[in-house]
């Protein structure tokens, strides 16, 4: 950790590529039905998308931008898939016209606006429904996202077709130049229940039958948004992969047989482990008993813990070997209480200025998601861990970075 610190700088984004290439195995052996689709919304950095594309993964997609990358990565279009609730005209326009496998359509008034646009540009569009199931998770707020748990079905929500309002498909199946290839479903994110997620495969089995009654015909595709967790805390274990893929596999097994395309969409899962966000110590000290490690690094680069109320783990990481003995909260650089990496961990005697704090499980919704222009610090470096080498793989961010794109008043300068 030292000796890459010292060439990179801090605050630095590590990322293990051998992590993600085991994960994804992992996912390959226990999934062997389906096709992976990497959700590029978790760490879209182009380098990182690449190695899972050149892993076999396909994509999901959740904006115009991730599109111009998934393009530029060198994804088959048709095998991308473009999610998402307020997609802009542009951002359709543009799908139709490359050509991608399914436009995850979350609303009745979304199809209607594919079809017009698909009629306009003269291109015809694949899509597939995405349905609001009226189940969601039987356990909604329970895990490391705590209350904020993301569900995404079974109640109100502005993701995907209610289930009951499925009827009213009948007036687009006429129309031409529109072909409705399958469904989405995705339930929740970060779910460690193997139950929940059969319970989740069961009801997208379910909706994919109601379909076919629905359109007459077998259906072409299932997109079965996983949603698999990562533990943060201390009693949350790693799902039994094995054993819920088996599980899994099962509930889909018809489908499979009348050869539908099966896919299951992670981000965090292939990634969130493999990263680890590092920042130096700049200050120690200790106001009415309470001990504070203060790091160039804060919420700034990487909002995750404070944002979504998630434990991260974190030390001291260039002294591992020293007992971790003092209660410390570790904080950024921010004029902000809210600037809290870490509200508490055990930090050993020896730790002083200049020592490296590592923040774990950074790999996802770190970089991408934070809010790096509060208080104009420039942006950290990402650097990857491949066949051993260092590789830079984002550059770190100049003061005159922060000016781009900017003009100044008129006759000032």
């Amino acid at each position: 950790m030292n000796q890459i610190v010292a060439e990179t700088g801090t605050p630095v984004y590590i990322y293990d590529a051998a992590t993600v290439e085991r994960r994804y195995a992992e996912v390959r052996e226990a999934f062997p039905s389906f096709e992976i689709l990497y959700s590029m919304k978790a760490n879209p950095s182009f380098a990182l998308v690449g190695l899972l594309k050149q892993l076999g993964a396909g994509a999901e997609i959740a904006s115009g931008g991730e599109l111009h990358l998934a393009g530029e990565v060198g994804f088959d279009p048709l095998d991308v898939v473009f999610a998402g609730p307020g997609k802009s005209d542009r951002e359709l326009e543009e799908a139709i016209v490359a050509g991608l496998f399914a436009i995850n359509v979350e609303s009745f008034r979304e199809l209607a606006r594919i079809v017009r646009i698909s009629k306009l540009v003269r291109v015809p569009a694949r899509v597939a429904l995405r349905i609001n199931t009226s189940a969601g998770l039987s356990r909604a707020g329970v895990g490391s996202a705590g209350p904020l748990h993301e569900q995404m079905a079974g109640g109100p929500s502005k993701f995907g077709i209610d289930e009951e309002k499925l009827e009213t498909l009948s007036r687009f199946l006429g129309e031409p130049g529109i072909d409705v290839v399958g469904i989405h479903i995705y339930t929740a994110s970060q779910i460690l229940d193997a139950d929940e997620v059969v319970a989740n495969a069961e009801r997208t089995a379910a909706a994919a039958r109601h379909l076919e009654n629905l359109t007459g015909r077998e259906i072409m595709s299932i997109d079965f948004g996983g949603g698999l967790g990562v533990p943060h805390y201390d009693d949350e274990r790693h799902l039994d992969l094995s054993s819920l893929g088996a599980r899994v596999e099962e509930v889909f097994a018809p489908f499979k047989k009348q050869g539908t395309r099966l896919m299951i969409e992670l981000g965090r899962y292939l990634v969130s482990e493999c990263g680890v966000y590092v920042t130096r110590i700049v200050e120690l000290k200790e106001s009415r008993s309470e001990r504070y490690v203060i790091t160039d690094g804060g919420i700034n680069q990487f909002v995750r813990p404070v944002l979504m109320k998630v434990n991260h783990e974190a030390a001291v990481v260039n002294r591992l070997d020293d007992p971790p003995v003092l209660a410390t909260r570790v904080t950024g650089p921010l004029c902000t209480p809210i600037d809290v990496l870490s509200k508490e961990i055990e930090v050993p005697e020896s730790t002083a200025i200049d020592d490296l704090v590592g923040v774990m499980n950074a790999g996802a919704y770190g970089y991408s998601m934070s809010p790096q222009l509060f208080l104009s610090h420039p942006s950290p470096a990402e650097v990857m861990i491949l066949d051993g080498r260092v590789v830079t793989i984002r550059r770190r961010g100049e003061y005159g970075d922060l000016l781009r794109d900017q003009e100044p008043l008129p006759g000032s300068v």
